[in-house]
């Protein structure tokens, strides 16, 4: 036995489901995605084992993002949620220094980078919707 409401509420349940996927499709309706990849440098050689943080300048932004960096190259996918606008830019990347601490369980560690480069960054990277191409060519000194 047939029960033709229930097929009808069926078709009128998928046309409502392609409905809000055509209309989260169309442009203009849908937040645009931005993608940040580039390649980092310390002294001319590739950074290695660091990361990067895009921190929103403005206070209207809503989201960071980071990555890590891994011979020289990060990327950033728009699924990662960075928002566009203008970014502060911070790059940390700490080494182990042998030295022992007072607890057993910390390591020794310093950074490599710069302070000019994280926690008093002077780097901006201004991301638009879409694909976008950030290189940083840091100094030591």
């Amino acid at each position: 036995m047939k029960r033709p409401h229930l097929a009808r509420s069926a078709r009128r349940g998928a046309a409502a489901v392609l409905g809000l996927v055509a209309l989260a499709l169309a442009p203009g309706c849908a937040p645009a995605g931005a993608t940040v990849h580039g390649t980092v440098t310390l002294d001319g050689a590739p950074l290695d084992d660091a990361t990067i943080s895009f921190v929103p300048k403005d206070g209207g932004q809503k989201q960071a993002g980071w990555a890590t960096i891994a011979g020289g190259k990060y990327e950033i996918p728009a699924a990662g949620g960075l928002g566009t606008g203008t970014f502060r830019v911070e790059i940390r990347a700490s080494r182990a220094t042998g030295e022992k601490s007072n607890d057993p369980a910390l390591i020794g560690a310093r950074e490599i980078v710069p302070a000019r480069y994280n926690s008093r960054s002077e780097l901006v990277a201004d991301v638009q919707p879409g694909r976008n191409v950030a290189n940083f060519d840091l100094k030591s000194k």
